[in-house]
């Protein structure tokens, strides 16, 4: 998808739009406000703080869309907007603000290193200045319905009758972005996996160890386990929640489907266990691990499938 392919993807969600300029409306002071806009892209955030009253915002984007945004903003009469084309890390004494925006969100939330962006950018904020968003907290469900598997586990019924193991590998070792629906997980399986405060400083390798019982998974004794649903919500300000759930209206970011190697099937009294390992730092962009493990009673390990999107890369 083309950078401003992507950008018109959301900005076309109403959603997204609609929670921010809510979010913005909490946090503007008209007349006194200052922001600094991290990751502004098209400047569609800082068009909106304006618009609200802000006194001033510096825009902050690395790509080619900082040009853009200047262009727009003159094509609609938009002034008191500063636009710095470098990635704001770079970016030495910065003009101390009122409130440091980012939407730097990605479908998997913390693709876009909204980490390390948000740890940085607390040098750009006054004493008692404001962050938006304020949190991140992260979900994820296991998949009971074959429905998402089927659509990307394609290699068996290609017609050749060829052998695509060495291709389904690398596959398999991808995250995916989907339309999951509530009934492919059972709401009583959802557990939060991470919980992000932006107010203060946050490592970006993250790391989780979840467990499920049979019946937390299913309505029935042997559930079959596909993959894992995952998903993202944040405050934006007090009051104002921006979601990303199965449950919530549809948004362009959907959600993430990370699948398994194969299907696992959980019987009664065993336990499906996973860990998560995820690096967001600069150097990295994105790695997520997902290590899945069956066990009996006993504890004994009956099935484990390790999986790692290294291994699925591609150059």
């Amino acid at each position: 998808m083309s950078l401003i392919e992507y950008q018109r993807t959301i900005l076309a969600d109403p959603i997204r739009n609609r929670a921010f300029s809510d979010a913005l409306k909490k946090l503007i002071i008209p007349g006194k406000t200052t922001v600094a806009d991290i990751g502004a892209g098209t400047g569609y955030l800082s068009f909106l703080a304006r618009k609200l009253g802000a006194k001033e915002c510096h825009l902050y984007e690395v790509s080619e869309l900082s040009d853009i945004s200047r262009a727009l903003a003159k094509e609609t009469s938009i002034t008191g907007c500063h636009f710095i084309h470098k990635h704001s890390t770079e970016v030495k004494n910065p003009p101390k603000v009122d409130l440091v925006i980012s939407e730097t969100f990605g479908n998997f939330a913390l693709e876009e290193s909204i980490i390390g962006n948000l740890n940085d950018a607390k040098r750009f904020l006054k004493p008692g200045g404001n962050i938006m968003p304020m949190n991140l907290k992260q979900f994820i469900a296991p998949v009971i319905t074959d429905r998402i598997q089927k659509s990307i586990d394609t290699w068996s019924g290609i017609e050749g009758n060829f052998q695509w193991n060495a291709a389904r590998e690398v596959a398999m070792n991808n995250m995916y972005v989907k339309d999951i629906r509530p009934e492919d997980f059972l709401k009583d399986g959802t557990k939060e996996w991470d919980h992000i405060d932006f107010t203060k400083h946050n490592k970006e390798i993250r790391h989780a160890s979840l467990q499920w019982n049979a019946d937390q998974i299913a309505n029935h004794q042997s559930p079959i386990v596909n993959g894992f649903a995952l998903w993202w919500s944040s405050d934006l300000a007090a009051g104002i929640t921006l979601s990303t759930s199965p449950f919530e209206k549809p948004t362009h970011w959907q959600q993430i489907y990370l699948p398994l190697l194969e299907t696992v099937s959980l019987k009664a009294n065993e336990t499906l266990e996973l860990t998560l390992d995820v690096d967001s730092r600069y150097d990295v962009r994105i790695n997520v691990a997902w290590k899945t493990t069956v066990k009996d009673k006993q504890g004994k390990i009956v099935k484990a499938i390790s999986q790692d999107m290294r291994r699925g890369f591609l150059s």
